[in-house]
Formats: structure tokens, C-alpha cells, sequence
């Protein structure tokens, strides 16, 4: 549940974030430069931060970011509530809320693994995952309608609010004892993580095959206000019409993964179903009807949330306690490259439409997943 909330916060954050910067810029590169911002930390900072993982308790270190994440959604809310804020201040808060979420995310990740019994890992993963997706439909529909009624700075206060219960939960809860690996940090820690996973072909080949779907494809989220404003001409809370499209179907394809327990055999699933995921983003790109785009949305999240929730099993399956933190940290470089995405996304979307960039995006991943399947036995044997 604290999970949950603090999810529900940060999507909230994204809606609202982008929102304004569409206001003050009328502009989709600035959209895709706001989410850039956000998505550095997870290259600069995600990294290192799996070495303290590690070694400090994790709890300790979600009750931080929780905290510290709330405290910056009352500073942008009081700046937006004002009317003082700036361009700028979006891409620092934007900075900002990237490096609490991308210590934030591996910490949970590493977490999930000490309070279930290896035979459950993948069922609880795929709950964890059906719970986040989830926050994708109410925080999204929620931010949409707060802003449709009171404003921006309104859905500000009440991530801080979520998140501000998610510390109170994690305040309140026990965790099992963490064994603490030794607190001196040596020269290269901070990319034991990285190592790790390129020593293996297993591990690489499963790093990259979300990778390639989350730079290329996965940014089209972020220029879904620019489809609610500019193309099928439904307003904020046709934005979150959208969004919770997205959301519900990426809860049902992670309750699929929830449902089974088997962690092999899937390497030829999880390549078909990134090129199904991709084709159908193709195809909602070149819509221009809400009739046709929600339920392309809704398939696509299906799709898209199974493969990336069982890509998570199959790696935490394979990693030992004593690195996962820092493995987990590398692994979420992963999310870190949706924004990151949505930066040459919003470049094409200037010079020519963000229709046409989403389509790029996607037709890019269809091309590297086939070739990444061609050049990778141990991803397909998996």
C-alpha cells in the first residue's frame, strides 16, 4: 500500500508537470525536455545509489525519499498556486523528483524479495506491478480532474498528501532483519551493478530487451496530453481518460503475470510480445478517434505491463541477495530511459508531429527487438 500511494502520487506529478509546461510553453519539445529532466537522475544517480542500497536499511531509505518527495510537491504547489513559477523551475522540479523516485524504485525492488518465499517471487511481482499499474489509472484520472476543476497546483497537494500516508504505512509496518553488507564503499562499487549483469548473457539480453522498448516506445506516455489537447481534442479530463486506458490494461497484464509462478521457458514470449506492444502503439499513433485510440491503449498497457513484469521475474530470479540492490539499481536505468526517450521524441514531434515521432518510436523497437532476438541464443532459451 505504500507503494501504491506513492505511485499514485508521482503519476499524478507527471500529469500535473506536463500540464503546465504545455500552458506555459505551447510547446511538445518542452513536454519531452520536462521529462528528460526527470529521467537524468536515473542515469547519475540510480546507479551509485544501488551501493547504499545495499548497505544502509532499506526501509530507512523509502521513508526518506517518501518524505523528501512530499516536501518538494508543497514547494511546487505553493509556486504554481502563486503564479510565480517559470519554465525552469518545472525542469528543477522535474531533476529533483527524478532523484528521489530513481533511489526510491530499486529500493523497493530490492525489498520485494525478503518478505516472500522464492516459489511466490514471481506471483509477488506481479502483484507489486498490478498495484503500481493501477495508481496509472486513478492518478492520472484523479490529476485530471483536479485539474479540470481547481488547478494544477490542487493535484500538487494531494501527491504531497499520498505521499505522506506512504511514509506513515512504512513508519508502521516491520520488516524482516536485512543483512547489511559492510559499510565501506570501494573504488567502482557504483558499477558492480552494471558488471554484473554484462558478465552474463542472460541477465544482458533480458536489460536489453526492456531497454529497447522504454527508450523507443514507452515515451509516447508523456505526449498523451499533446493527444487529449491537439488530436482528438478532449481537455484534461479527456487526458485522464487516456491515461487510465493505459493504466487498466496494464493491471490486467500484470494479474496475468500474478497468476502463474513459472519463471522459464518465456524467452520467445517476451520477444513477440514486445513487438506486439510496439505494433499496437503504431497503431494508436495513427488514430484520430477516441473510439479506436482507448481500446489500442488499453491492449498496448496489457501487453506492455506483462512483459516488463515477467522480464522483472526472471531477473530477480537470477541475481544473488547480496548484489540486488545494486543490480536492481542498474536494471532501473530502464526507467529512467522513458524520459530520457522523451526527449528525441519531442525533437521529432517539433519538426514534424507527435503522431509521426510515437510512430518512429515504435517502428524502432519492432526493428532492434527482432534484431536483439537474432543476435542473443540465451535470451531466446530462457
Amino acid at each position: 500500500m505504500g507503494s501504491v500511494l506513492a505511485q499514485l502520487g508521482q503519476w499524478m506529478q507527471t500529469v500535473a508537470l506536463g500540464w503546465v509546461a504545455l500552458d506555459l510553453t505551447d510547446s511538445a519539445f518542452f513536454v519531452g525536455l520536462v521529462s528528460f529532466m526527470a529521467g537524468i537522475p536515473f542515469i547519475v544517480v540510480a546507479i551509485p545509489a544501488g551501493a547504499i542500497i545495499d548497505r544502509v536499511e532499506r526501509r530507512k531509505v523509502l521513508m526518506f525519499c517518501q518524505c523528501a518527495a512530499a516536501l518538494l510537491a508543497i514547494v511546487v504547489a505553493i509556486d504554481v498556486i502563486s503564479g510565480f513559477v517559470e519554465p525552469w523551475h518545472l525542469l528543477i522540479a522535474a531533476f529533483l523528483n527524478g532523484s528521489l523516485l530513481s533511489v526510491l524504485t530499486p529500493t523497493q525492488q530490492a525489498l520485494t524479495p525478503s518478505l516472500v518465499d522464492r516459489k511466490d517471487l514471481t506471483n509477488a511481482i506481479g502483484l507489486s506491478s498490478a498495484g503500481n499499474n493501477l495508481t496509472r489509472v486513478f492518478g492520472p484520472s484523479l490529476a485530471g480532474a483536479i485539474i479540470g476543476v481547481s488547478g494544477t497546483g490542487e493535484a500538487f497537494i494531494v501527491q504531497a498528501f499520498a505521499l505522506g500516508a506512504a511514509f506513515v504505512l512504512i513508519a508502521m509496518t516491520r520488516f524482516p532483519k536485512q543483512e547489511i553488507a559492510p559499510r565501506i564503499i570501494k573504488p567502482g562499487a557504483a558499477l558492480e551493478g552494471l558488471r554484473y549483469i554484462f558478465q552474463r548473457d542472460d541477465l544482458r539480453g533480458l536489460f536489453l530487451l526492456a531497454l529497447i522498448p522504454t527508450f523507443f516506445t514507452f515515451p509516447y506516455i508523456q505526449f498523451l496530453n499533446v493527444f487529449a489537447r491537439d488530436i482528438l481534442r478532449i481537455g484534461p479530463s479527456g487526458l485522464g481518460l487516456l491515461m487510465a486506458s493505459s493504466g487498466s490494461g496494464a493491471v490486467i497484464g500484470s494479474l496475468v503475470v500474478a497468476r502463474g509462478r513459472k519463471a522459464e521457458g518465456q524467452g520467445m514470449m517476451l520477444i513477440g510480445t514486445t513487438i506486439l506492444y510496439a505494433s499496437l502503439i503504431l497503431c494508436m499513433s495513427a488514430s484520430r478517434s477516441i473510439w479506436i485510440t482507448v481500446p489500442l491503449l488499453i491492449a498496448g498497457g496489457a501487453i506492455g505491463a506483462w512483459f516488463m513484469a515477467q522480464n522483472n521475474s526472471l531477473v530477480q530470479h537470477r541475481i544473488a541477495e547480496d548484489v540486488r540492490g545494486r543490480v536492481m539499481s542498474a536494471y532501473m536505468l530502464n526507467n529512467g530511459l522513458l524520459p530520457l526517450g522523451a526527449m528525441p521524441m519531442g525533437i521529432i514531434a517539433g519538426v514534424t508531429s507527435v503522431p509521426i515521432a510515437v510512430a518512429v518510436g515504435a517502428s524502432m523497437t519492432i526493428l532492434l527487438t527482432a534484431l536483439l532476438a537474432v543476435t542473443s541464443p540465451a535470451l531466446r532459451s530462457l
